[in-house]
């Protein structure tokens, strides 16, 4: 449905148009490109997100997001839009859609497929498609084979992002770039594009990629597990984790590594590592494992709660909604899940959070301090 959120003029041809552009990944790099002098389309069907980014606000925290932003927009190299036009026609098309997990936990390829034929029209032969978000391994061979049974010649890329959240316009401009594709042509193409914002380019194949993705983010949710375990075993034997880590990390740098315990969400640690876990047929222990360890912290804060106090007569209060520290995404954010669970054992449970815009819950932290009765940091945003 065109809503002429933004019409954009004849003379403004795409060089590059992002799909899924007025998101976490999308909107960096469609600034990025534009900055370097590429004509942009970012579309994204949410008409809000493209209200409040055309008058130069980000519509989520990202460090220097404002500044770049607002220069893209003085440079009239980029465009916003909720529909499909002519303007992408002959465009490059990078998408931002990945592959979530259904309600069984297991990969779902029904929103990347139904992304491909809406914008297939728009691609010709001499155009690369390049994929941004985690994807299942396989998938980069499976679509290109779907797009070439009905306009062949057509080659996709898997460019996986790997940018910590928030901090886009730092690390966009550091971090190596991967550029994985069964063909030369199809790597030239991408490559060349990105040595446009990235200082070096990794060449390899598709599935490469695609794993060494799903393993780093595996990766670092066991890391947070092992921390939360470790947490877990010193609570119940009531000793002072953080005494414990100080202990283990002091003058020792083989330990330096070790995270601090604490909630692990978002919306790619779990998912990916279960991605993983259904890729080797339930047979990845480690993530399973993992996925229990860190999901059900929660359970332990409860217990330990319950254990000390009648909740039924008090009133808790949550700080820090977002699913990490200093940013505004509640994805997946183990807080709501505490919140929901402590529902049904509290008198009443009260939230805030300084960053977070979306929930008309929450309250402010001086009126959380005056009226909670037991207080959980959920998230240690700065503030």
């Amino acid at each position: 449905m065109n809503n002429n959120i933004d019409k954009i003029p004849r003379s403004f041809k795409a060089d590059l148009t992002v799909v899924g552009g007025m998101g976490h990944v999308g909107l960096p790099i469609s600034i990025a490109f534009a900055n370097k002098e590429l004509n942009v389309i970012s579309y994204d069907k949410n008409i809000e997100n493209i209200k409040y980014i055309k008058k130069g606000k980000m519509p989520f925290i990202e460090h220097n997001g404002e500044e770049n932003l607002k220069k893209s927009i003085r440079k009239n190299k980029i465009r916003f839009t909720d529909s499909l036009t002519q303007n992408m026609k002959g465009s490059d098309f990078l998408i931002t859609i990945g592959t979530p997990i259904d309600e069984f936990q297991n990969p779902s390829f029904i929103e990347i497929k139904n992304c491909i034929d809406e914008i297939l029209p728009y691609v010709m032969k001499k155009n690369i498609i390049m994929l941004r978000s985690t994807i299942f391994p396989g998938t980069t061979e499976w679509i290109e084979n779907y797009i070439n049974k009905k306009k062949p010649g057509i080659k996709v890329i898997f460019c996986l992002e790997r940018i910590v959240q928030g901090k886009a316009f730092e690390e966009l401009y550091i971090l190596p770039q991967i550029i994985a594709s069964n063909s030369k042509e199809g790597a030239r193409k991408a490559g060349k594009l990105f040595k446009k914002i990235s200082p070096k380019i990794i060449y390899c194949n598709p599935k490469e990629a695609e794993f060494s993705k799903l393993f780093c983010n595996a990766f670092r949710y066991i890391e947070f597990a092992i921390s939360n375990q470790f947490y877990i075993i010193s609570s119940k034997e009531n000793l002072n984790y953080s005494n414990i880590i100080n202990l283990v990390k002091e003058g020792y740098p083989r330990a330096k590594n070790l995270p601090s315990p604490g909630f692990t969400a978002g919306p790619c640690l779990l998912k990916d590592t279960l991605q993983l876990v259904s890729h080797s047929q339930n047979q990845f222990i480690l993530g399973s494992d993992a996925m229990l360890i860190n999901e059900g912290l929660i359970l332990e804060i409860c217990k330990k709660l319950e254990s000390k106090f009648n909740l039924k007569n008090l009133k808790v209060g949550l700080l820090g909604m977002a699913f990490k520290a200093d940013i505004d995404d509640i994805r997946s954010s183990l807080s709501y899940k505490l919140k929901k669970l402590l529902k049904f054992k509290a008198k009443k449970v009260i939230t805030s959070d300084p960053y977070v815009k979306s929930d008309k819950d929450l309250i402010s932290l001086s009126s959380l301090l005056k009226e909670a009765q037991i207080i959980i940091l959920c998230v240690p945003h700065k503030d």
